[in-house]
């Protein structure tokens, strides 16, 4: 009689015991087994720092991340004139996907760069950037991908020549930088093309000189120059441009005031 009651009772506790295994089982085959091995992680995570469920983390997290959809679409909608960082952010952005040809559209991304008027605006550029991109990129990492390192050495040199504080930025003025500009024309001689050929981005060029406001001003950089690379400015831009290329920027220089 102790037996059959045993049993009895086993046979009633079974299905009961039996039920949290199918729903875990449930669940592994439905929206859990649904989701990627990242948002798998990322929910877990927020499940153990919160001390929640996993559905309630799982909430949490699509919450989340539509939110930050929501509020990347509302800075992409933004005009120019309502918020600069955000069109900056998107004029990056779009130098970056260059319409969906491959590798960056650089003209595009030296021009938007050197609009930024200081370190403080363009740390709110990176933010809005981080913003449009629903916080799936960072502008520098971004930027570390796509560019050459010539090309890279270049966009950081015009960044790092702009004043730290937006107080000190004269609208429209060009920061008289001699070593920055140094910078840039030594990354634009040693142009690496496609990765594999050593030539010249005369654009980079071309964009150093239209800045220089004076013809001392090229003095003053090529003086920089032989300080921070140890060769004559001058010496390497023969070196790889034509007689053509020269001239036309000798031309520029000299079109320029002496001071």
């Amino acid at each position: 009689m102790y037996k059959l009651a045993a049993a009895k009772a086993m046979k009633k506790a079974a299905p009961k015991s039996a039920a949290p295994v199918v729903v875990q089982q449930q669940t592994k085959q439905g929206w859990w087994a649904s989701l990627t091995p990242e948002q798998r992680k990322l929910i877990s995570n927020i499940a153990i720092g919160l001390g929640i469920s996993l559905i309630a983390a799982t909430l949490i997290y699509f919450a989340a991340k539509r939110i930050r959809k929501i509020a990347a679409a509302k800075k992409e909608s933004k005009s120019l004139g309502e918020d600069k960082h955000a069109t900056w952010a998107k004029q990056i952005k779009n130098a970056f996907d260059n319409d969906g040809w491959w590798g960056t559209d650089t003209a595009a991304l030296r021009k938007t760069l050197r609009e930024i008027p200081s370190m403080e605006d363009f740390t709110k550029v990176v933010s809005s950037y981080k913003t449009l991109t629903a916080g799936e990129e960072e502008l520098i990492s971004r930027m570390t991908d796509e560019l050459r390192q010539t090309e890279y050495d270049e966009m950081l040199a015009i960044i790092n020549s702009k004043p730290k504080k937006a107080k000190d930025a004269k609208a429209g003025a060009v920061i008289y930088d001699p070593h920055g500009w140094a910078k840039r024309l030594n990354a634009a001689v040693n142009y690496r093309g496609g990765g594999l050929f050593w030539g010249t981005d005369e654009d980079a060029i071309t964009a150093v000189i239209l800045e220089m406001p004076t013809q001392m001003a090229f003095f003053d950089t090529a003086t920089a120059y032989k300080q921070d690379f140890g060769t004559l400015l001058m010496d390497d831009l023969i070196g790889d441009l034509s007689f053509g290329e020269v001239a036309e920027y000798t031309r520029m220089i000299k079109e320029k005031p002496i001071k």
